[in-house]
């Protein structure tokens, strides 16, 4: 079924919304390295909903701002769709989220790996043993 999770911890599909090139590779590169399975990255908005609608993604690290544009105003339409959201944001500060999203699981930018893994897990659940690999720990 379009953007629903099969079950927790199957690999589920993730997608990793960054607008700078250089972290989005980062990024699938740790989560490749945790095991899921990365569907791409996207730097849009708009690209993210049509591929959420599209059923392309289980769950998915949505950076705040996409090229001017921010990810609140596409999130309730990712919630209803069931996905497994994670904000991540180069900002800690919570006040600077709408009040609706406060509750929203997020990692401050700079990723520190172990941290990524840890709200990782929580969101998207364990991804299969076998598709481990050794991961250095740490990210910028």
């Amino acid at each position: 079924m379009p953007g629903k999770s099969k079950k927790s911890g199957d690999g589920q599909r993730i997608l990793v919304a960054e607008d700078e090139g250089l972290i989005a590779i980062e990024l699938e590169q740790i989560l490749e390295n945790l095991g899921y399975r990365v569907v791409g990255a996207l730097s849009g908005v708009d690209d993210v909903l049509r591929n959420a609608e599209s059923g392309g993604f289980d769950g998915a690290l949505l950076d705040i701002n996409l090229r001017g544009r921010q990810i609140f105003e596409i999130l309730p339409k990712l919630k209803t769709l069931g996905l497994k959201l994670i904000i991540t944001s180069g900002y800690d500060d919570l006040t600077l989220f709408p009040s609706a999203f406060r509750a929203v699981p997020r990692i401050a930018k700079p990723f520190d790996e172990r941290e990524l893994r840890r709200v990782c897990e929580a969101v998207f659940g364990k991804p299969p043993a076998k598709r481990r690999r050794a991961s250095s720990g740490r990210a910028s």
